[in-house]
C-alpha cells in the first residue's frame, strides 16, 4: 500500500475526548483516542474528506501523555465502564503494522483491566499484535457487501478477509465488534446484505461478538457536494433529508425499514446478539427495533450490562 506523507507531531491539548455525538440523537458514550489523524484507505464517503486540511497522516508522538489522560479518565469514572477507540480520525489498523502505533495502548488496557479498547478497521491485518492481545482489546471491523466495497472503499481489505481476521481475533481470545456503517441503499442492496449476514453467521462465533452497530449513510453538506461532483451512484441512490445536525441522511421511513430488516436477520443468527443504532433518535429506536431507548444514558447502561455479562465481573 502506498502511503501519504506521515508526520509525527506533538499534538497540543488532549487527544482523549468524548465522541462528539449529534444533538437530539442517542449516543453510546464512546471515548476517542485521536492517536492518528488522516487515513490511507480512501473510502469515497469518508467524512474526513470534508474536515481535514490535507492528505498528510499525523501521528501523536506522546504516549506518556495519552496514558496519563487515560489513567485520569478511567480512575475518576466509576459509574460506567469506559470504552475507547482509535478509529475516529483514522483507521485503527491501516498503518499499524508499519508504525506499531497501537501496541502501547493494547498493553496498557491489558494491564489496567478497567476499561475496553476497540481497534476498528477496514484493514484485515493485525497479526503483529497477536502476541500482545488480551481480552480488554476488541478487534472490530466495518462490514459491507463486497459489491459496495469494490465501488466505494478503495484500498480496503475485501469482506472475506475482514471476517477471517475477525475469526482469528476470536480464536485468539478476544471479543470482536461489527459495524454496519454506513449502510447504503442501492439497487439490490437487500440481497447483498442477506448474503453478508449469512457469511457472518457461518464464519464467526456469535457468542464472541461483543457488539454490532447499525448506522445508515450520513454526511455534511461539503461532502454531499463532493459526491455530486464525482457522481458516486452507490451513494446517491436513496432519498435524503437534511437533519437538525446539518447532515444529510436517508428519510426516516427508509432508515426504519433498513434497520428492521438487518436487525431481524442478525437476531436469526443468535437472539442474544447486542445490536445498537448509531446516532439515531429515540423514535427510530422504538419504531425500528421496538426498544424504548429514552436517552444516551440508557444506552450506556445497556453497554455496561453487556460488558459485565460477557466479562464475568472482571471489569
Amino acid at each position: 500500500m502506498s502511503l501519504q506523507k506521515v508526520e509525527f507531531v506533538e499534538t497540543p491539548g488532549s487527544v482523549v475526548r468524548k465522541c462528539p455525538g449529534t444533538k437530539h440523537h442517542i449516543c453510546c458514550g464512546y471515548q476517542t483516542i485521536d492517536l492518528v489523524e488522516g487515513c490511507v484507505l480512501s473510502c469515497s464517503y469518508c467524512i474526513l474528506k470534508a474536515y481535514l486540511r490535507d492528505d498528510t497522516i499525523r501521528v501523536s508522538c506522546k504516549p506518556e501523555g495519552i496514558i496519563a489522560e487515560l489513567d485520569k479518565m478511567i480512575d475518576e469514572r466509576t459509574d460506567h465502564i469506559l470504552r475507547f477507540g482509535t478509529g475516529e480520525l483514522s483507521d485503527s489498523l491501516a498503518i499499524d503494522r508499519r508504525y506499531n502505533l497501537n501496541r502501547f495502548l493494547v498493553d496498557y488496557f491489558g494491564h489496567k483491566q478497567k476499561a475496553i479498547l476497540e481497534l476498528k478497521s477496514k484493514w484485515a491485518d493485525f497479526r503483529h499484535l497477536l502476541p500482545h492481545l488480551n481480552p480488554y482489546t476488541v478487534i472490530s471491523f466495518s462490514v459491507s457487501p463486497q459489491r459496495f466495497i469494490d465501488a466505494e472503499e478503495t484500498r480496503t481489505s475485501p469482506i472475506h478477509k475482514r471476517l477471517k481476521a475477525a475469526r482469528l481475533a476470536q480464536d485468539s481470545g478476544c471479543f470482536v465488534g461489527l459495524h454496519f456503517d454506513p449502510i447504503v441503499i442501492y439497487d439490490g442492496f437487500e440481497r447483498d446484505y442477506r448474503y453478508l449476514i449469512a457469511d457472518i453467521g457461518r464464519m464467526l462465533d456469535p457468542a464472541r461478538i461483543l457488539w454490532i452497530s447499525l448506522g445508515t449513510l450520513r454526511f455534511p453538506p461539503a461532502l454531499y457536494d463532493l459526491l455530486l461532483q464525482r457522481r458516486r451512484r452507490y451513494l446517491l441512490s436513496g432519498e435524503f433529508i437534511r437533519g437538525e445536525d446539518g447532515k444529510y441522511r436517508y428519510i426516516k421511513t427508509e432508515r426504519i425499514r433498513i434497520y428492521r430488516m438487518l436487525y431481524r436477520l442478525l437476531k436469526d443468527i443468535d437472539p442474544n446478539l447486542f445490536i445498537y443504532l448509531c446516532m439515531e433518535r429515540a423514535d427510530v429506536w422504538q419504531e425500528a427495533l421496538g426498544i424504548d431507548m429514552k436517552d444516551s444514558e440508557g444506552l450506556v447502561g445497556l453497554f455496561d450490562e453487556r460488558v459485565k455479562n460477557l466479562y464475568g465481573g472482571t471489569l
